[in-house]
Protein backbone atom coordinates (compact mmCIF):
# COMPACT_ATOMS: atom_id res chain seq x y z
CA UNK A 1 0.00 0.00 0.00
CA UNK A 2 3.07 2.58 0.91
CA UNK A 3 4.02 2.38 -3.06
CA UNK A 4 0.40 3.15 -4.17
CA UNK A 5 0.34 6.26 -1.51
CA UNK A 6 3.76 7.54 -2.18
CA UNK A 7 2.42 8.12 -6.18
CA UNK A 8 -0.30 10.57 -4.63
CA UNK A 9 0.33 14.28 -4.16
CA UNK A 10 -0.36 15.59 -1.05
CA UNK A 11 -4.24 16.71 -1.55
CA UNK A 12 -4.54 13.00 -3.41
CA UNK A 13 -3.15 11.59 -0.35
CA UNK A 14 -5.44 13.49 1.74
CA UNK A 15 -8.41 12.07 0.44
CA UNK A 16 -7.17 8.49 0.35
CA UNK A 17 -6.17 8.75 3.80
CA UNK A 18 -9.02 10.50 5.17
CA UNK A 19 -10.92 9.73 8.78
CA UNK A 20 -13.91 10.85 7.43
CA UNK A 21 -16.83 8.58 6.88
CA UNK A 22 -17.57 10.53 3.16
CA UNK A 23 -15.37 11.64 1.30
CA UNK A 24 -16.41 13.76 -2.18
CA UNK A 25 -13.39 13.62 -4.87
CA UNK A 26 -13.85 17.23 -7.19
CA UNK A 27 -11.35 17.58 -9.79
CA UNK A 28 -11.07 18.57 -13.30
CA UNK A 29 -10.54 16.21 -16.07
CA UNK A 30 -7.06 14.47 -15.78
CA UNK A 31 -6.56 15.40 -12.10
CA UNK A 32 -5.85 11.37 -10.86
CA UNK A 33 -9.71 11.29 -9.40
CA UNK A 34 -9.97 7.45 -10.64
CA UNK A 35 -6.91 6.80 -9.09
CA UNK A 36 -7.55 8.55 -6.19
CA UNK A 37 -10.84 6.74 -5.50
CA UNK A 38 -10.14 3.35 -6.38
CA UNK A 39 -6.42 3.77 -4.45
CA UNK A 40 -9.01 5.01 -1.30
CA UNK A 41 -11.82 1.49 -2.08
CA UNK A 42 -8.34 -0.47 -1.85
CA UNK A 43 -7.14 1.43 0.98
CA UNK A 44 -10.49 1.61 3.41
CA UNK A 45 -10.44 -2.77 2.38
CA UNK A 46 -6.69 -3.31 3.15
CA UNK A 47 -5.68 -1.01 6.16
CA UNK A 48 -9.27 -0.24 7.69
CA UNK A 49 -10.93 -3.81 7.09
CA UNK A 50 -13.96 -2.29 5.78
CA UNK A 51 -16.07 -4.96 3.93
CA UNK A 52 -15.72 -4.23 0.31
CA UNK A 53 -19.70 -4.45 0.50
CA UNK A 54 -19.77 -1.62 2.06
CA UNK A 55 -17.97 0.94 0.15
CA UNK A 56 -20.25 2.47 -2.58
CA UNK A 57 -18.55 4.56 -5.41
CA UNK A 58 -20.41 5.87 -7.98
CA UNK A 59 -19.12 6.85 -11.72
CA UNK A 60 -20.77 8.25 -14.55
CA UNK A 61 -20.60 5.31 -16.97
CA UNK A 62 -20.52 1.54 -17.24
CA UNK A 63 -16.83 1.90 -18.98
CA UNK A 64 -15.90 4.07 -15.81
CA UNK A 65 -17.53 1.48 -13.02
CA UNK A 66 -15.30 -1.38 -15.03
CA UNK A 67 -11.75 1.10 -14.73
CA UNK A 68 -12.65 1.52 -11.23
CA UNK A 69 -13.41 -2.49 -10.74
CA UNK A 70 -10.05 -3.19 -12.40
CA UNK A 71 -8.17 -0.82 -10.32
CA UNK A 72 -9.21 -1.44 -7.34
CA UNK A 73 -8.31 -5.06 -7.54
CA UNK A 74 -4.49 -4.61 -8.96
CA UNK A 75 -4.41 -1.88 -5.79
CA UNK A 76 -5.69 -4.82 -3.58
CA UNK A 77 -3.25 -7.26 -5.33
CA UNK A 78 -0.12 -4.51 -4.80
CA UNK A 79 -1.59 -4.44 -1.16
CA UNK A 80 -0.78 -7.89 -0.22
Amino acid sequence: MEELLGKLNEGQYAAVTSEERFVRVVAGAGSGKTRVLATRVAYLIANNGVPAQRILAITFTNKAALTMRLRVEEYLELAS
